[in-house]
């Protein structure tokens, strides 16, 4: 008896112990197709360079990227970035993981995050720089609407709309970092 007591306790102590990776909720179900990473992104053709000559950097950038684990988990990354002749910039980062679970009858998928990161930094405005973690109730789930199709060239795409009847979509491009 001594000996089950003991067992017992033992499994009681090792589960109670979590480390910070153990807050992941588990995963939900990716399709083979879908599992990796993917990144929709604009950036501009032209350049701004100042009246001295001076090269100012891109004047606008957005990128959306997600990676999809075959586990059911999955990192979504958003960067922005602006700047203005005056040589003001503006950057945007957000980071959150957790878990998706992509169903395919219904062509959706939906993230459930369980930590994230806002960052923000403003040249012009230094003072209002944000670097903090997400709230808990900025963590909100978010079912999506996705397609896969093939492009010209044979790549394969992930087409996301917000709302299944959206006509607007964005076109996510498999990548790697």
């Amino acid at each position: 008896m001594k000996m089950i007591m003991m067992t017992l306790l033992a499994v009681v102590l090792l589960s109670s112990c979590k480390k910070d990776t153990d807050s992941v909720m588990p995963g939900g179900h990716v399709p083979t197709e879908t599992a990796g990473k993917w990144m929709y992104g604009s950036f501009a053709m032209s350049e701004f360079w100042s009246y001295d000559g001076t090269y100012q950097g891109n004047p606008f950038e957005l990128a959306v990227m997600f990676d999809f684990k075959t586990d059911g988990t999955y990192e979504k990354y958003f960067v922005a970035t602006t700047r203005d002749y005056s040589g003001c910039k503006t950057e945007a980062f957000t980071f959150e993981k957790g878990s998706v679970d992509f169903n395919e009858a219904d062509g959706s998928f939906t993230t459930t995050p369980t930590e994230g990161h806002y960052r923000g930094f403003y040249s012009c405005f230094p003072k209002q720089n944000v670097n903090r973690k997400m709230d808990r109730s900025e963590l909100k789930p978010q079912t999506y609407y996705y397609e896969t199709t093939t492009a010209s060239n044979g790549q394969p795409n992930l087409v996301v709309r917000f709302n299944k009847t959206d006509t607007n979509v964005s076109t996510f491009r498999p990548t790697s970092w």
